[in-house]
């Protein structure tokens, strides 16, 4: 009588404390220079605080997802950001491939970024 309180007991716990929860796998590669993984490309969630950097490979993953929709937002600093859909189901990663283009910026652009960047540079240098 004792083993089966404990068998019970042990099943009631890992029932309730099983993770419900999936992931998201997925790689991000150049568009414009074939099959290069880009490195530290940023992934995010739209409106929500998670987010990953992709690694060397371009690998990136997202773990403790509630099952559901995402939006997902990819980005690279001198690429276009893409978004998108992504279904996460608790029992199976959803995996993605995703390459992102070289983006153009106009000389107006790059110098109000410039300037915006001194304008930082110098505040934080004073303080």
């Amino acid at each position: 009588m004792k083993h089966l309180f404990y068998i019970a007991a042990i099943l009631f716990t890992t029932i309730s404390f099983g993770q419900s929860t999936g992931l998201i796998v997925g790689k991000i590669m150049d568009n414009e220079v074939k099959d290069a993984p880009l490195v530290l490309a940023d992934v995010s969630i739209k409106n929500s605080e998670i987010k990953a950097s992709t690694d060397k490979t371009g690998l990136f993953i997202l773990e403790n997802l509630e099952a559901g929709d995402y939006t997902l937002v990819c980005s690279f600093v001198g690429y276009e950001t893409k978004e998108v859909d992504v279904h996460v189901d608790a029992f199976e990663p959803a995996e993605l491939k995703l390459s992102l283009a070289a983006s153009t910026i106009s000389l107006d652009d790059f110098a109000l970024l410039m300037a915006t960047a001194n304008t930082e540079d110098k505040a934080t240098s004073e303080q």
